[in-house]
């Protein structure tokens, strides 16, 4: 009996991390599961196939963001909160058959919101938000805009106009797959690329090591 009491005693003192790790599995599940259920319910509604198609494309991003563990407990609940207000939207389309144009409209909203609340969340293997690969190198979204974003503060518009500069940028990567381009225009290309990023975003570097040269 002796024996047992110090296993006993360790078994009292891992319990809790136990239950801890089987409360986020179990809260991934269930936020996985719903992120599915919405594009299946989308597909049973009459809604416009470009609310159709963007409910499917967060849908797998969420599924993948939970799977990854790219969000954490709290941050699980908020996205749940959202879903649980586009779901109740899609019941209501589910049982008339059909969304009327305003409410398409409504949900289309909820989605956009929802989205970006869900980029600014997701975060890298390392655990730090907002930590992204362009062309090799890793930017960061500034300290201003990512100390509102913790304090709560960063509203949609600003995440909407954020997200619009990193797609923007985006589109002018896209033009660096075209062929023919001479390493002069590549470098054009990239150096426009990082100047769209620096509204909002600065590269992250170690102190006193310089920027490296683009190729």
């Amino acid at each position: 009996m002796k024996k047992l009491i110090p296993f006993l005693f360790l078994g009292i003192l891992l319990l809790p991390g136990i239950l801890h790790a089987q409360y986020d599995k179990a809260a991934r599940r269930r936020t996985a599961k719903a992120a599915s259920e919405l594009s299946s319910m989308a597909r049973e509604i009459r809604v416009s196939r470009r609310v159709r198609e963007r409910l499917e494309d967060y849908a797998l991003i969420m599924e993948y963001a939970v799977k990854h563990e790219q969000l954490n407990p709290a941050e699980q609940r908020r996205i749940q909160g959202m879903l649980n207000r586009i779901e109740k939207m899609l019941t209501r389309g589910k049982e008339n058959g059909k969304m009327s144009v305003q409410e398409a409209q409504t949900l289309e909203k909820e989605l956009s919101k929802a989205y970006r609340t869900l980029w600014f969340l997701r975060r890298n293997k390392m655990g730090k938000n907002q930590k992204i690969v362009f062309l090799g190198r890793t930017i960061v979204l500034r300290d201003e805009y990512r100390q509102k974003f913790e304090r709560g503060s960063l509203n949609q518009k600003e995440m909407q106009e954020i997200l619009h500069t990193y797609y923007s940028a985006c589109r002018v990567r896209e033009q660096l797959r075209t062929d023919g381009l001479t390493p002069r225009q590549k470098f054009r290309l990239e150096q426009e690329c990082f100047e769209i990023l620096s509204e909002y975003f600065t590269l992250d570097q170690p102190a006193g090591e310089s920027p490296k040269p683009q190729k």
